[in-house]
């Protein structure tokens, strides 16, 4: 897993969408602080490519509620994306 605080602000974090760090951060700190406000605000974790886009061969959610852990302090429970699931 990449350590979400070192990592360059270009570093993708969804793969499927192209969403960067930056992106996400961004919308951390605009009060997107649930994944579910994160999926709406920069439709990461939307896709469903993950385990053959993603180096990690996983989705994006763990890494996604990491940044919301990071940036706002919140730790969200909620459920990956449909991807995780199958």
């Amino acid at each position: 897993m990449i350590n979400w605080s070192e990592a360059n602000d270009s570093e993708l974090v969804c793969y499927c969408i192209e969403v960067d760090k930056k992106t996400i951060v961004d919308a951390i700190k605009n009060g997107n602080d649930t994944l579910s406000k994160i999926k709406e605000s920069t439709k990461a974790c939307t896709g469903s490519s993950c385990k053959e886009l993603n180096p990690s061969g996983e989705c994006c959610s763990k890494d996604i509620k990491n940044l919301i852990k990071l940036y706002s302090g919140k730790d969200t429970k909620e459920e990956c994306c449909s991807c995780c699931n199958s």
